[in-house]
């Protein structure tokens, strides 16, 4: 709907006597380019100005929202981050000059997860592209320093600890990060993880690919690796003894893919996970999803039908609601099922919340 009413206001431009050049190279997109697959749900828009007497560009999204980029004198290089929505996302640029001409130029954008039906994959002809080449950041060292962030007078020393396997220099102030300015977005929900709240983003994009991306070995200078556990246990060398241990597994876990389910930048959820717990956990187990789970046989009263699974306080953690993880533990166990148990007694589990 917003894309027909934008060319029919652009039309009736057209007939009142202004020129429109869809070709027209006032200014050039330099990122992204267009058929690009995303991950995160922010990207970032580079435009370089090709003519003089262009005065601003207006961004316009598909869901009726727009920003506009006012240029400045002799500026040639602008930027701008903006919010995708899952799926397809076509954005229209539109540059303004002196004369009131426009020049016109579209790309479409494909926001994939693995956790929203309908979004696995991106359709075909689409595919990641990757900016961060020595062409790319020397477009943008104009305004930015486009160098790794270093230890320097800035930074100051974490020692180990309960929480962190190993030490870190940090900045004493992560938005004088070199990478504060163009990503500091991912890392503005609610709960933020230590490593991208901190920008220390070598931390995880080491340039390096794994056994699932192979195919973008050298393709960027901060690739992250995937699977990504080994970069998660150099934090989290605590917990991988105990997790690979365990007799009861959970796939995600085992193949090493710690962020299927955890955001490694921020989350609006707990723990950085990318979606509530029930709702993530039931994206993979939709035969659970009817909010009743366990005893088909359970009777009672209120929950005929089954046990909830959802909707009710947690007796065995006051002041937390009933998910799925209030029985199972999702990085593994020594019952089976993944319950918070030891061997085949699974009424142990019962037991944390019915003690009589």
């Amino acid at each position: 709907m917003r894309g027909t009413i934008f060319y029919v206001l652009l039309l009736a431009f057209v007939f009142a006597g202004g020129k429109v050049f869809a070709n027209n190279d006032s200014f050039e997109i330099v990122k992204p380019l267009s058929l690009g697959v995303y991950d995160e749900d922010y990207a970032s828009i580079v435009i370089k100005r090709l003519d003089d007497s262009m005065q601003r560009v207006t961004i316009l999204f598909d869901d009726n929202t727009t920003k506009v980029i006012e240029t400045k004198e002799k500026r040639k290089i602008y930027c701008s981050t903006v919010k995708l929505k899952l799926g397809n996302n076509k954005i229209t640029l539109v540059g303004y000059d002196k004369a009131g001409d426009m020049t016109v130029k579209e790309i479409n954008l494909y926001y994939r997860s693995e956790i929203y039906e309908g979004f696995n994959y991106a359709p075909d002809g689409y595919k990641r592209n990757f900016f961060h080449t020595d062409k790319n950041e020397k477009l943008c060292s104009s305004c930015h320093n486009m160098k790794e962030d270093k230890k320097t007078s800035r930074t100051k020393h974490i020692k180990k600890s309960e929480i962190n396997a190993r030490e870190f220099d940090i900045l004493e102030d992560p938005e004088k990060s070199n990478c504060y300015q163009c990503h500091k977005t991912v890392t503005f929900r609610k709960n933020g993880h230590a490593p991208a709240v901190n920008f220390l983003c070598t931390e995880c994009h080491t340039g390096r690919s794994g056994e699932f991306n192979a195919q973008y070995e050298g393709k960027s200078k901060y690739l992250m690796p995937d699977p990504i556990m080994n970069r998660c246990f150099s934090c989290h060398e605590g917990v991988k003894e105990k997790w690979f241990s365990n007799t009861s597994e959970h796939g995600p876990l085992r193949s090493g893919r710690c962020n299927k389910c955890h955001n490694p930048h921020s989350s609006p959820n707990e723990f950085h996970l990318r979606k509530p717990i029930w709702e993530l956990c039931t994206t993979c187990h939709d035969e659970k999803a009817s909010g009743k789970h366990v005893i088909g046989s359970f009777v009672f009263g209120r929950n005929k039908g089954g046990h909830p699974t959802k909707g009710r306080p947690d007796p065995s953690r006051p002041g937390r609601e009933l998910v799925c993880s209030s029985c199972h533990n999702p990085h593994g166990s020594n019952g089976i099922y993944l319950l918070r148990t030891n061997g085949k007694d699974t009424y142990s589990v019962c037991r944390r919340c019915h003690k009589k």
